[in-house]
């Protein structure tokens, strides 16, 4: 019974975890105006707001990073990076709708948590 219990709770969560699709083509009717930081250089275990300004219709936002974690959703994010990311990371944000999407990078520099 137990099994059958894992199984269907397995099925479940493969079937309702989709995530949504961005569009893949460049659009014309959308415009990053800024991307930036309230700080560029971080501490590990610190934190930083992103913030990014877009010009268009029923806009929506996709943040990725190489290295560190990403809090948060729409157009502000925390980005926070431990000592495993120290160094130069880059966050990538993607202003989608309808008509595609552009996308920029910020790079935030983490430094060590013991660095001055």
């Amino acid at each position: 019974m137990k099994q059958i219990l894992f199984l269907s709770l397995v099925v479940f969560m493969l079937f309702s975890c989709k995530k949504s699709e961005v569009p893949k083509k460049i659009s014309n009717e959308i415009e990053i105006i800024s991307l930036d930081a309230s700080f560029r250089t971080i501490k590990a275990w610190d934190t930083t707001s992103i913030t990014v300004i877009a010009k268009g219709e029923n806009l929506s936002y996709f943040w990725e990073a190489n290295h560190g974690d990403i809090k948060g959703n729409g157009s502000q994010i925390k980005y926070a990076a431990g000592n495993c990311c120290v160094g130069l990371n880059t966050i990538t944000c993607r202003v989608f709708n309808e008509t595609g999407f552009v996308e920029d990078t910020i790079q935030i520099r983490v430094k060590h948590y013991l660095d001055n």
